[in-house]
């Protein structure tokens, strides 16, 4: 039977519920890790590699490197910001899904308790 799991309002494009199927869940939990992991690199090189600086000295090429460090590593909407979102919301996802795989064993170890016979 499919379980109903909610994700945290709280992260930023995050909403609403899934099913899952519990016997899915640690191989959903190991691809989001995955995911996270390869994310991590790549927020990595965002940050150590990507920023330029002006290659002519100018104005014209400060001016072109101000813009792309400020699209990339810099600004408000700049690419890093948006791969630590996703990978805020990668972890949060999994850390949803690891509880709801722990709730739902919970729940089976219950009824299986009050199904046993017992003295």
């Amino acid at each position: 039977m499919p379980l109903n799991t909610s994700v945290d309002q709280e992260v930023i494009g995050a909403g609403g519920s899934m099913q899952v199927d519990p016997g899915s869940i640690p191989g959903l939990v190991t691809s989001l890790q995955d995911s996270l992991d390869r994310v991590g690199v790549q927020i990595e090189h965002a940050i150590t590699e990507l920023r330029i600086r002006p290659w002519a000295g100018d104005p014209v090429s400060t001016e072109a490197a101000d813009e792309f460090n400020g699209r990339s590593v810099g600004g408000e909407f700049d690419a890093l910001t948006a791969l630590c979102g996703y990978r805020d919301q990668l972890q949060s996802a999994a850390e949803s899904l690891e509880l709801a795989g722990r709730q739902y064993a919970d729940v089976e170890d219950a009824n299986i308790t009050r199904l046993t016979p017992g003295c």
